[in-house]
């Protein structure tokens, strides 16, 4: 009963800030524009509390920018923040892990690494084992790209 009315409260506000009237059109005009683990518990536009994984979208006609949960992001809108998130939650476990592919180029799109760092990033994903001076640069890849996956760290 729950997620019915929260589903029908993110329909209502997206529609209401979106330039279409009904939801099947609405929800085509926003796109994937930052996510980000908070700090502290929020509570996304369908009214669940809390929520840590924050998706920013942005309405492509209107410029209007909303805050939302990712499982909202995910099962309503069909956005893929969740392969960023995981990805996320493992590099933060351990470092020296690799980013799958659509963080690299989620975070190559924000602009928070070169062209070289996401062939790099790219070219190293199935690397098991790289060499010492591999895994320092993935290390320090990863630690900027975690840096930036804060509020206001890129978004």
């Amino acid at each position: 009963m729950t997620e019915n009315r929260n589903e029908y409260r993110l329909t209502q506000e997206i529609i209401a800030l979106s330039r279409a009237s009904d939801w099947d059109r609405a929800k085509l005009e926003w796109i994937l524009e930052g996510v980000y683990m908070a700090d502290e518990p929020e509570t996304c536009l369908c009214g669940h509390f809390p929520i840590i994984e924050i998706c920013g979208l942005r309405n492509l006609y209107n410029d209007n920018y909303t805050e939302v949960g990712n499982v909202c992001v995910k099962k309503f809108l069909g956005l893929p923040s969740d392969k960023i998130f995981r990805s996320v939650k493992k590099v933060r476990k351990d470092e020296e892990k690799s980013l799958n592919a659509e963080t690299i180029q989620y975070a190559y799109n924000k602009g928070w690494m070169s062209i070289w760092e996401r062939d790099f990033s790219m070219d190293t994903i199935r690397k098991l084992k790289p060499s010492l001076k591999q895994l320092a640069k993935r290390v320090e890849i990863n630690r900027k790209i975690m840096r930036n996956m804060r509020r206001g760290g890129g978004n």
